[in-house]
């Protein structure tokens, strides 16, 4: 009995001890997933292909006859001067991406457009959006929104980004049209302006930033799972009205 107890007391700090260890390992992986964003951008594999050596010129031997030349078999020797390997960015364009019923956006030449029902008071709650993103507003009226420089900051990236924005509105009928437009975007000393990748990047950021707080709660709630068959069949029973219970008649 005292060596049972005993070597169930040992397998059980074994048991503690392995678990211990795992969560240990899975704390510092996922803490390294965390700080290290560079998945996002970069493209994983052997890189060998970059040392390819550039193509010789073919040399016939005299009395040799080839073929006829044919432009279907022409290698394009000109020299690619865009990014390779690990400077190339793989990370997809920005989407728009409006949360509230019957409001639809489109992102066009550094602004995102969107249209919603004056009802969600979307325009209303944008200084309160910003302001909670520390962007600082310079300007402000019943139709126009001005921001300061402020830094925007991405998980993909290491160095943040100083940014200026000008919001609009336009009224029609019962809906708000709403315009969102970068008006300055710089990384250090370098201007992003000429950049249509970065400028979409970050201008698409906010507006997905602020469609995430205006967002309803319906949207934000995780529906509940479906309930399975026995539990379904288990509450239409007790919908079912009682039925009375006659005694038993005793001799």
């Amino acid at each position: 009995m005292l060596n049972n107890t005993l070597n169930r007391t040992l397998w059980q700090s074994n048991v503690i001890k392995k678990a211990a260890v795992l969560t240990v390992v899975t704390s510092l992986f996922l803490a390294g997933c965390g700080s290290d964003q560079h998945f996002k951008r970069e493209v994983e594999g052997n890189e060998d292909y970059l040392k390819s050596p550039t193509l010789k010129p073919l040399i016939i031997p005299k009395g040799v006859k080839i073929p006829a030349e044919s432009g279907d078999f022409y290698v394009i020797t000109t020299e690619f001067k865009g990014d390779l390997g690990k400077k190339l960015d793989i990370r997809p364009p920005s989407l728009p991406i409006p949360t509230i019923q019957d409001a639809f956006a489109f992102y066009n030449s550094g602004s995102v457009t969107f249209n919603v029902p004056l009802s969600n008071n979307v325009w209303g709650r944008i200084p309160n959006s910003l302001s909670k993103k520390n962007i600082p507003i310079v300007s402000r009226d019943n139709n126009t929104i001005k921001t300061d420089k402020t830094f925007m900051v991405r998980a993909d990236e290491e160095q943040a980004v100083q940014a200026t924005y000008s919001i609009k509105r336009q009224l029609l009928d019962n809906t708000e049209t709403i315009t969102i437009s970068i008006t300055s975007l710089a990384r250090g000393m370098d201007d992003l302006m000429s950049q249509p990748i970065e400028v979409q990047r970050y201008v698409v950021g906010l507006f997905n930033d602020i469609m995430d707080d205006v967002a309803p709660d319906s949207v934000r709630v995780v529906p509940p799972k479906a309930q399975d068959n026995d539990t379904e069949k288990d509450n239409a029973e007790s919908k079912k009205p009682a039925t009375a219970v006659n005694g038993t008649n005793q001799e």
